[in-house]
């Protein structure tokens, strides 16, 4: 009988040891894979991400990233996209310009029906200055967003198959299903909702400021305050949701964790303690695995959209300073235009930031929530 419980006995230990090197040639494997989502991103992403310090999925490299490195690459991208901007906002103010001096050349031209015919002229010059780097722009707005989807389906196998190997099964799964579903639509609801959406709101607005016998300008202003209200109660209820799933599942895998551990140091004698502080050893270096990939795709979701972002930002200034412009010469037919282009922008902008959010909160609470060894 003594003779089988110790036969039993070194057949667990065996058992437990080959567990602990799968579990290290699968933290090989998943350094790998995460090594690999540096390689699926576009070479301008790379390319400023090796600038900030990032070209490696590494806690340590990546905790060395500076202040000075992301300002210096933000300055970069507002340089790089403010020569387009700054040309259409050198043409519109030269046009509103004009339209002032020519208005204010006679009191015939005041008189006549040649003032609704200038005002009409120039309002149509300044649409087709700024509408077709708008359409642009939603244009690269949707294909970010798809990038960053893309990259989010690429990385959230590898983040449940940590969590899986680092004792957390409970929360890898529900945070599969939960991210997936969202990357997904998010992707799907952007190129066959939210662009045409956008195309036709900017085609309200512009149709409003053109003729004053459209009158669709009210409408235009509560659809702008709708899909505002509407993206920032979605951004609420998404973290909200995030942040109670992963607390519960959290808690339910540090109460598996600890049983596992209990169980190895109170039943397995001799080597029982050695193996639970082997087995917290191990889950210490997955997560810290977890914590740099989890940063890593931070900083690699925030580098995808900062291009138009800033875009974004420089168009509102830009339109904005057009519209100041426009007030001092007098100038007031054509500030519907301006105004309504920059409603567009602002809530491209806004879905723009919410999407970004949705995917950097949902990362860092996967890293926030249960980050320790347990």
């Amino acid at each position: 009988m003594r003779r089988f419980f110790r036969i039993s006995f070194l057949a667990f230990v065996l058992v437990c040891l080959l567990s602990f090197s799968v579990n290290a040639e699968e933290l090989n494997d998943l350094e790998d894979q995460i090594n690999s989502l540096y390689g699926s991103l576009s070479s301008d992403v790379q390319e400023d991400l090796k600038s900030i310090g990032a070209n490696k999925v590494d806690a340590l490299s990546l905790s060395e990233i500076s202040f000075e490195a992301i300002m210096n690459l933000i300055f970069d991208k507002m340089s790089q996209q403010s020569k387009g901007v700054l040309s259409s906002s050198a043409v519109v103010i030269s046009i509103l310009i004009l339209n002032a001096l020519l208005d204010s050349y006679t009191d015939a031209l005041k008189s006549s029906q040649m003032k609704e015919v200038l005002s009409v002229v120039s309002t149509l010059c300044i649409t087709s200055t700024l509408v077709l780097p708008v359409i642009d722009l939603i244009s690269d707005c949707i294909l970010t967003v798809t990038d960053a989807s893309n990259f989010m389906l690429l990385y959230i196998p590898i983040m449940v198959a940590i969590l899986t190997l680092s004792g957390q099964a409970v929360t890898g799964a529900s945070y599969y299903s939960f991210m997936v579903l969202a990357c997904q639509g998010v992707s799907q609801i952007s190129s066959k909702f939210i662009s045409p959406l956008l195309n036709v709101y900017l085609g309200f607005c512009v149709s409003s400021s053109i003729s004053k016998r459209v009158h669709l300008k009210g409408f235009c202003q509560m659809f702008s305050k709708i899909i505002k209200w509407l993206v920032a109660f979605t951004m609420t209820v998404f973290s909200a949701l995030m942040t109670i799933r992963g607390m519960i599942t959290t808690a339910y895998d540090s109460v598996t964790a600890r049983a596992v551990r209990f169980t190895m140091s109170s039943f397995i004698p001799i080597v029982g303690a050695a193996l639970s502080e082997s087995y917290k050893t191990i889950q210490g270096s997955i997560n810290l695995l977890r914590t740099g990939a989890g940063v890593f795709v931070i900083l690699a979701i925030a580098v995808v959209f900062i291009p138009v972002i800033v875009r974004c930002l420089l168009w509102m200034l830009s339109i904005n300073f057009c519209k100041s412009i426009g007030e001092v010469i007098g100038v007031t037919t054509q500030l519907n235009m301006l105004s309504s282009v920059s409603s567009v922008v602002s809530t491209i902008f806004a879905i723009t930031v919410c999407i970004m959010s949705v995917f950097i909160i949902s990362t860092a609470l996967l890293i926030t929530l249960g980050g320790g060894a347990h």
